[in-house]
């Protein structure tokens, strides 16, 4: 059996006893296949004028083909696979080789004249193009060939030569447009392991089996999403005086409590660790709760607060709180927006009073 591999083409039917254009002409390299695939960077899919061409076929109304001439419309009626036999040269050493490949999908065109096949496609693929003089490769991540395409008659032009095969083949190697590779379908399902990926072709119907690579692959996301971020160091200074530097912050409680609050605002003395909790039924009520507690503060010790520091929430930044925090000569202090760390104080402290407040 020919060994198999991925390609793409484009077909043309010429009976060379009849054309006038090729008669008493040989194909270049020698190349003995009839059906030619005319290679085109403007084509947007695959395309075959030929019924006969398909291994199979699902019709339907797929759309317009635009062409040049706008008074004769051509239409996709129907879609699916082509295997074709055909010959690789290897640009490496020019050492030829045959395979028999899988073209997916393939949009049927009646009425056009040529077979096209698409470079966007092929590239989509995820295969990479080297053009020579002596025509065009396709190879694959690998490096491997997997396609060629030999100059016409006239040269400008560049056409694979392909016999089609009518039967199928069993597993042909494929080179389908828009099938996903490996990596794509590790992106797609989540970052899924390889072993969850190995059961995929046994317990999908129709699903082909996926080529995982030789080499062990190493996924950026999975590597960046497992990392753990290093703790952040503990401020080494700390307020001389009581009240000197208070540490602010909201929690939300889990549920609604018997007196319908829902939110908790918690008070920290840099200095002494002492602590205060105000319970809140919405957050907008914040600045009344922190006006409250500086004000009870001020009357029952002979302290007073010098500085404020919270995260960038907006209940810390109304217009209310600003102007009081002005007229006491408070300084407000806030924390890197999404950087919670910078403001750890109170948030260790929210966890500790939910811990207790759960073990309870």
């Amino acid at each position: 059996m020919l060994p198999v591999s991925p390609i793409a083409e484009n077909l043309q039917r010429c009976d060379k006893a009849l054309c006038t254009t090729c008669k008493g002409k040989e194909a270049p390299y020698g190349c003995s296949y009839n059906d030619e695939w005319f290679l085109d960077s403007g084509a947007s899919a695959h395309f075959t004028p030929f019924e006969s061409d398909f291994v199979s076929m699902t019709q339907g109304n797929y759309g317009r083909v635009e062409t040049a001439n706008s008074k004769a419309p051509l239409f996709m009626v129907a879609v699916e696979t082509v295997l074709i036999e055909h010959e690789i040269i290897d640009p490496k050493d020019r050492t030829t080789r045959t395979a028999i490949s899988k073209l997916w999908p393939v949009y049927y065109v009646p009425g056009m004249t040529m077979c096209l096949l698409s470079t966007g496609q092929l590239l989509q693929s995820r295969l990479s193009i080297e053009d020579t003089m002596d025509g065009s490769t396709f190879c694959d991540s690998s490096g491997d060939a997997v396609l060629s395409a030999l100059p016409n008659l006239w040269g400008s032009i560049q056409v694979v030569r392909t016999c089609i095969i009518k039967n199928d083949v069993s597993n042909p190697v494929s080179l389908v447009t828009r099938h996903p590779d490996y990596e794509t379908i590790h992106r797609q399902l989540g970052h899924i392991s390889n072993e969850a990926m190995r059961c995929i072709s046994d317990n999908i119907e129709g699903a082909e089996k996926i080529c995982f690579p030789n080499k062990k692959h190493i996924c950026r996301g999975c590597t960046l999403g497992k990392l753990h971020q290093h703790s952040f160091p503990k401020n080494p200074k700390c307020s001389s005086k009581t009240l000197g530097l208070i540490h602010l912050d909201l929690l939300e409680l889990p549920t609604l409590s018997y007196s319908k609050y829902k939110w908790v605002i918690t008070f920290l003395d840099d200095y002494s660790s002492y602590c205060r909790v105000a319970f809140l039924h919405k957050k907008s009520d914040a600045a009344k709760a922190i006006k409250a507690v500086f004000h009870l503060w001020s009357n029952t010790t002979s302290h007073s607060v010098k500085r404020l520091h919270t995260d960038n929430g907006g209940e810390y930044m109304t217009s209310e709180l600003q102007s009081f925090l002005c007229e006491q000569g408070i300084v407000h202090e806030t924390s890197t927006p999404y950087v919670h760390q910078q403001n750890s104080q109170a948030e260790w402290l929210n966890r500790t009073l939910l811990e207790k407040a759960q073990s309870m």
